[in-house]
């Protein structure tokens, strides 16, 4: 039994205690790892299990709402074996296999990333001590209140005998790009078996011009048999799939040109997201409406936010993130007067095209 229906995003889940917000992602990269999974609505976690686990659940909820009615416990929320231990297994394959994504994310985004002193071959060196196929490390499943109601968490406490292997399977968690699930296997001895499945969105491996080359490095650095190196390249190849029809659509559509540069050699040109993919539902990934072909260089100023359009098409330069010798230089070597420029917005990507301004407003506000 899956405890989530579909992978879920931790980008939300991932949480830091706060005094304000037990929830929060971290703010700050020196802020580093979170320590807390959120698990959603109580009851309808609680119901997902039969007894004797439902009534253990049931148990640790209500001793957690007693607590917090109590303002003379502090702290109020419940502590180390206080709830109910869990042991978490995750196969130590699937992580390696997914250690290219990780590198390939830190040549573009370490900046994103909580642990800032990442070495990609440490954790491999670590991987290579490790002699079982499975990862174990312990966690307490509690209730924490955001005082409304006591939700449930799992939560990391420091268990020595399991501290390193949670700090290594850590790596892998990154906030906006990571999924997980949960699948119950045991609950004996007043202990939780979870056994996890960890993934992640690929926005990386669309946003990098030189994926196949990080990839392949990233691949090599693992030091495992021929035939699992091909395993990972086939998974790969598939997760690409989505993104080939993406960018087949768009090169059959009537916008089959840089919309800048009007270069139609699609050697030149980059399947872009409108709505970024990372925060897109699976139908607007591959909805061609949420595409724009552009040349690297229209690709990366619109990727970051750097230009958008308004509500009739003309262009928009960012004020205050590129220099104004920068922005001279593309305006002058561009075939397009760019100081006329309208896009065509119509009623199939105006949403699109209205997430893409309303992101860089907030960015250029922010700045």
């Amino acid at each position: 039994m899956n405890i989530f229906p579909i992978p879920f995003s931790i980008a939300n889940e991932v949480v830091k205690r706060t005094k304000n917000d037990n929830r929060r992602l971290k703010a700050h990269r020196k802020d580093g790892g979170n320590n807390l999974f959120y698990l959603g609505v109580p009851e309808q976690f609680i119901n997902k299990f039969q007894d004797p686990l439902r009534t253990k659940l049931i148990e640790v909820h209500n001793l957690c709402k007693e607590r917090l009615k109590d303002k003379t416990i502090h702290p109020q929320t419940l502590q180390k074996g206080q709830g109910i231990k869990v042991m978490n297994i995750i196969n130590k394959q699937s992580l390696l296999s997914l250690i290219p994504f990780i590198d390939a994310f830190l040549k573009q985004y370490s900046d994103l990333y909580h642990n800032p002193n990442f070495e990609l071959e440490n954790v491999i060196q670590k991987f290579n001590k490790i002699n079982t196929e499975d990862l174990s490390f312990y966690s307490d499943l509690v209730f924490i209140s955001d005082k409304k109601q006591a939700k449930p968490y799992l939560k990391w406490f420091n268990y020595h005998d399991t501290e390193d292997v949670f700090e290594l399977v850590r790596e892998f968690l990154i906030p906006h790009l990571s999924f997980l699930n949960f699948e119950f296997e045991s609950f004996t001895d007043n202990i939780i078996t979870f056994r996890w499945d960890l993934s992640y969105t690929v926005t990386v491996l669309y946003s990098s011009d030189n994926v196949e080359e990080i990839l392949s490095k990233s691949i090599e650095k693992l030091h495992i048999p021929q035939d699992e190196i091909n395993t990972i390249k086939e998974a790969i190849a598939k997760i690409r799939i989505g993104q080939s029809k993406f960018r087949t659509d768009l090169l059959k559509s009537n916008r089959n040109s840089c919309a800048f540069t009007e270069i139609f050699d699609d050697k030149l040109l980059i399947a872009s997201h409108i709505k970024p993919w990372s925060v897109s539902n699976n139908d607007e990934r591959l909805d061609e409406n949420n595409g724009i072909l552009l040349t690297p260089m229209f690709d990366k100023l619109f990727d970051k936010f750097l230009i958008t359009f308004d509500e009739d098409g003309k262009l928009i330069w960012t004020q205050s993130r590129l220099d104004k010798l920068t922005k001279e230089k593309i305006i002058k070597g561009c075939i397009v007067d760019l100081n006329k420029f309208k896009m065509t917005i119509n009623q199939s990507n105006n949403e699109y095209f209205n997430y893409h301004r309303l992101e860089f407003k907030k960015r250029e506000k922010e700045n």
